[in-house]
């Protein structure tokens, strides 16, 4: 009875606990990025190397996505592991001059990375 009770708290604890955040089809981890193309300056589309494809929409002052720019994404939870998610900061150099986005949406992108027009990365 003394084992019973804490094995039953423990099962409506995880019962009560959302699904992990990775099973999601939004939820594309920041070392796992495999391919990226920017329609704009406020917009990211990246793949992971599973071909989950997320679209980013981004705030504030954005510059940098072209062909041979770089970023970088950061959050709270500054592990390589963790999903990217609303909040996060992208942090671009384009010509030396630093910018920094916020991560305003991140939703599943089901149409083509790389549209006409579109600057991207290709490895």
């Amino acid at each position: 009875m003394r084992k019973l009770l804490p094995a039953i708290c423990a099962l409506a604890i995880l019962a009560g606990t959302p699904a992990f955040a990775a099973d999601s089809a939004s939820c594309v981890r920041r070392n796992d990025v495999r391919d990226w193309s920017s329609t704009g300056h406020k917009t990211l589309l990246l793949e992971s190397y599973s071909h989950r494809k997320v679209q980013l929409k981004l705030t504030g002052n954005c510059a940098g996505f072209g062909p041979y720019d770089s970023f970088q994404i950061t959050g709270p939870l500054q592990t390589a592991a963790s999903c990217i998610v609303e909040g996060d900061v992208v942090r671009t150099r384009w010509a030396g001059e630093p910018g920094l986005c916020t991560v305003v949406s991140v939703t599943p992108y089901g149409g083509e990375l790389h549209p006409p027009g579109a600057h991207h990365l290709a490895f």
